[in-house]
């Protein structure tokens, strides 16, 4: 890989940890000592870093699924960029008009819809749940789809590790805490999302800088173009065969002794 694509994947994963830190510390400090107030609400400067975040995620694994079509990779390589995308793409939305919010407020909690035995959910408070089998679902297909580049795998895997924290701790019902214990509970369970989020878009800069390598390195290409599950489209080398003379031996000998002979008769 060339050393340029590698500092910028490195650089790529610092910026965004970053991001992750900065970020609700700034939030906090100027609503200080109402921290919560824009990263525990709804439709607050947190949900729209987080709703860019998931965008900028869903079209990265667009465009690697549209990378895969170009090199003929198999569907099976091409689906978990596909089923990310609109994952990522649904996530978006419902951080940015509140979907799951709206219907458990207006359907679900009112004719008290809940899944019997999640006795610490509130009504409606189990499609995050559903979310998270979901994406359990698809979970396996990623990783072997990343198996090829071990730092987009690791950067997935964390990312999909504190997202399932952050959906535990959003299940909860709040009614079950005092209002201070629910403000901190809210406001950590934002920062996880937030830090997942940067954790998914890391993963997925950091699979597309490893492409273009490829694309600049073609021989890491061959190495493996069958493991990204494409097929194997290289042009097989010409078969060397050995050089012939330019005359027959017998020709050649008879020519040289004709040589000899003109050259004696002029001397």
């Amino acid at each position: 890989m060339p050393s340029a694509i590698g500092r910028a994947r490195i650089r790529l994963v610092v910026l965004l940890m970053m991001l992750a830190i900065a970020a609700p510390a700034g939030l906090a400090a100027a609503r200080y000592p109402e921290y919560w107030k824009w990263i525990a609400l709804e439709e607050t400067p947190m949900t729209w870093l987080q709703t860019v975040l998931l965008i900028v995620a869903a079209a990265g694994c667009g465009v690697i699924a549209v990378i895969g079509s170009v090199r003929e990779w198999r569907f099976t390589a091409r689906f978990p960029y596909l089923a990310l995308a609109l994952g990522f793409t649904y996530l978006a939305l419902d951080d940015r008009f509140a979907l799951h919010e709206r219907l458990r407020d207006r359907i679900l909690a009112p004719r008290d819809i809940r899944i019997p035995g999640l006795t610490w959910l509130a009504p409606g408070d189990f499609q995050m749940l559903l979310t998270a089998v979901a994406g359990l679902c698809v979970l396996p297909f990623v990783l072997r789809a990343l198996r090829t580049d071990r730092v987009a795998l690791v950067l997935f895997g964390l990312g999909a590790l504190i997202a399932a924290v952050s959906i535990g701790m959003d299940s909860i019902d709040p009614s079950t805490m005092p209002l201070d214990v629910e403000r901190l509970e809210q406001t950590a369970e934002e920062c996880l999302e937030l830090l997942a989020d940067c954790f998914f878009v890391a993963a997925v800069g950091v699979r597309l800088l490893g492409l273009l390598a490829e694309a600049s390195w073609p021989e890491s290409r061959t190495r493996t173009i069958e493991k990204a599950g494409a097929p194997d489209t290289a042009i097989p080398a010409p078969e060397r065969r050995p050089a012939e003379p330019a005359f027959p031996t017998e020709e050649r000998t008879a020519l040289t002794a004709e040589a000899i002979d003109a050259y004696a008769a002029h001397r």
